[in-house]
Parts: structure tokens; C-alpha cells; sequence
């Protein structure tokens, strides 16, 4: 089992945005540009940054279900002959992991052509002795094995226990205290206003710290 990617791989969800914003733009509108692209990442909340992008209910769904697909292959799952069933439930736990990103969009203060908003968190630290319980749980599997398998039955065994390793981690999450992080609203030669890509997969890592 790939251990040490699993262990890593929570939470790099940010994919290739492309989330842009037009036509005047202030300080105010820069907040919640941000906040709408954070709630449509993690929350799976769309409406007000199909507003704010006017991009399309499906164009906002696929960002999102690009992040679960970034999430669940980092488990490494493609290979395994596990179960479609078991795949799945990886899917609704990727899901459930990116909704519990705690954090609150603050003011943004002009900067340059464009602004730096202000964003706090509380990281979930709950991945952070993953090594630790995946370990634990490969003893406790190794022992209760009498007879040898076929690799596709141990990994169906192993990632049933790690799945059920996640879902408590889920079901009792943990936080560190408030930090704060700074998103960049650019402005580009066309009038258009980016969030900058590598503060998202930034602000992605400092929420959801692995080690």
C-alpha cells in the first residue's frame, strides 16, 4: 500500500482553475470573489460563484468533481482491483473531507493592479498522525491473516481499514488554532481578474497540513 501518498495527498484538491472576474472591480468585490470560489472548492456551495464568474451550474460542478478526482487518485486506487463499491466510498470521503476546510474571508486591501484578501483558517490536523493509524492498522491486518491472499483480496482488506481509518477522522475532526493566510486577486492585460493559482493551492495545504 502506498502509504506515504495516502498520508500526503489530503488535501491537494486545487486543479486547474480558471476562475475569473470582469468589469469593475473593488475591494469588497474581491472578498467575495474569493469566498465564492472557496465555497464552490470546498463546500460544494455553487450560486454565488456561477455570479460572480458567470459560469455555468455544470462549468461549476466539474471544477468540483475535478477536485475529488485529483483527491481519490492520489490514494492510488486505479490499480488495486478494488471494488467499485469500496472506490466509491473513497469518492463520498474525499468529499466529506474537503467540507470540513474551516476558514473566513476577510477584507481585501488594494495591492498593485489588483488586492490581497485576507483569508483566516483553522488547519485540520487530523491527517497529521495518519502514518502513525495506517501503521497500527497494517499490524493489526498482518496478524489476522492465516492464510495467503490474492493481492486483490489484502488490498481490498487494507483499504477497507484505512477508508474506515478516514471516516473517523471525518466523523471527529480536529483543528490547530486561527491562522491566516493572504489570497492575490491579479489583474490581467485584458481587464480580467485571476485568483492567483499558486495561493489556492497554497491556502489548500495550509488548511489541511499532512505532516
Amino acid at each position: 500500500m502506498k502509504k506515504k501518498k495516502i498520508a500526503g495527498v489530503v488535501l491537494a484538491a486545487v486543479t486547474a482553475l480558471s476562475i475569473t472576474a470582469c468589469g469593475g472591480f473593488s475591494a469588497e468585490d474581491a472578498s467575495a470573489y474569493v469566498k465564492s470560489a472557496l465555497d464552490a472548492e470546498y463546500k460544494a456551495d455553487f450560486d454565488e460563484y456561477i455570479k460572480q464568474t458567470d459560469s455555468t451550474q455544470e462549468e461549476a460542478e466539474a471544477m468540483y468533481q475535478e477536485g475529488l478526482d485529483t483527491i481519490t487518485a492520489g490514494f492510488g486506487l486505479d490499480s488495486l482491483g478494488i471494488s467499485d463499491e469500496l472506490a466509491e466510498q473513497y469518492r463520498d470521503v474525499a468529499a466529506d473531507l474537503l467540507a470540513l476546510a474551516k476558514y473566513e474571508v476577510k477584507d481585501a486591501a488594494e495591492e498593485g493592479d489588483g488586492y490581497a484578501v485576507e483569508v483566516s483558517y483553522e488547519p485540520y490536523v487530523g491527517m497529521q498522525n495518519l502514518d502513525q493509524d495506517l501503521n497500527a492498522a497494517l499490524e493489526e491486518i498482518t496478524a489476522s491473516i492465516s492464510d495467503i491472499q490474492s493481492e486483490e483480496e489484502l488490498n481490498e482488506m487494507v483499504y477497507q481499514k484505512v477508508l474506515e481509518i478516514l471516516q473517523q477522522k471525518v466523523a471527529e475532526p480536529e483543528y490547530g488554532e486561527e491562522e491566516t493566510y493572504t489570497i492575490h486577486v491579479t489583474k490581467g492585460s485584458d481587464n480580467v481578474y485571476t485568483i492567483t493559482q499558486d495561493d489556492l493551492v497554497g491556502l489548500d495545504y495550509a488548511m489541511f497540513p499532512s505532516e
